[in-house]
């Protein structure tokens, strides 16, 4: 890897888009009723995998549990709703853009299944243009905090963990395994009703602290500037 490349990486939901309060695995947990393991499995498979279309989904879903005529038809409303569902938030192409103006090369580094990256694409094309590479949970066949996806995008860009920072709005899943990976990170408190956990340990001083915590994208390119300056002073 190069020393002298930097990399960004974003997370996607609730942190450069929003979208509808019910995650999409609680959507379909609801829809098909699904007890809580079988409602993870479904939610592992759905997010590792890059199915083409709703019905292959129904498919695959169909070996874990049998689904009706009316599930699947449910599977196939809540595909296409995703589709749609994607929403940029503010402030959110001025950070990716800031990253790139500071001279970071851009990954996306994300939990999603297809029709949701569909939407984000088509919600978002100008933050599109500007990303170098995907590690997608549905491309590489993990979810974080799996590191696998953090190593797939420093691999593509060519940057050391030490040279990268990871932005992102969940702790555990993007800011907690990238500063044990030796990265930076700066973490999106746009939902902190959902953080409040590990928000405690990290006051507590239980939990590493990322350098930069901040309460929604517009606040992002901020962070950038000062993390780009610790980077030059090492």
């Amino acid at each position: 890897m190069g020393r002298k490349v930097k990399a960004a990486l974003f997370d996607i939901g609730a942190t450069l888009v929003s979208g509808p309060e019910v995650s999409p695995a609680r959507q379909l947990a609801s829809t098909l009723g699904l007890a809580e393991e079988e409602a993870r499995r479904a939610a592992d498979l759905l997010m590792t995998r890059e199915f083409s279309s709703p019905r292959e989904a129904c498919a695959a879903l169909s070996a874990l549990f049998p689904l009706t005529a009316a599930q699947e038809e449910a599977v196939c409303r809540l595909w296409a709703a995703q589709e749609t569902a994607a929403r940029p938030l503010p402030g959110a192409l001025e950070a990716v853009r800031r990253a790139r103006d500071l001279g970071f090369a851009v990954a996306l580094v994300s939990d999603i299944w297809v029709p949701y990256f569909r939407g984000f694409l088509s919600a978002c094309p100008e933050i599109a243009a500007l990303v170098d590479f995907c590690a997608l949970s549905f491309q590489v066949g993990r979810r974080k905090p799996d590191g696998k996806l953090f190593r797939a995008a420093l691999q593509a860009l060519g940057a050391e963990p030490s040279r990268a920072v990871m932005v992102g709005d969940t702790y555990e899943k993007d800011i907690l395994p990238a500063l044990e990976m030796g990265m930076f990170a700066v973490w999106v408190l746009s939902r902190p009703e959902k953080e409040g956990e590990a928000l405690a340990r990290v006051l507590a001083g239980s939990c590493p602290r990322p350098q930069a915590v901040v309460g929604g994208a517009g606040e992002v390119a901020r962070a950038l500037e000062e993390i780009n300056r610790l980077l030059k002073e090492k």
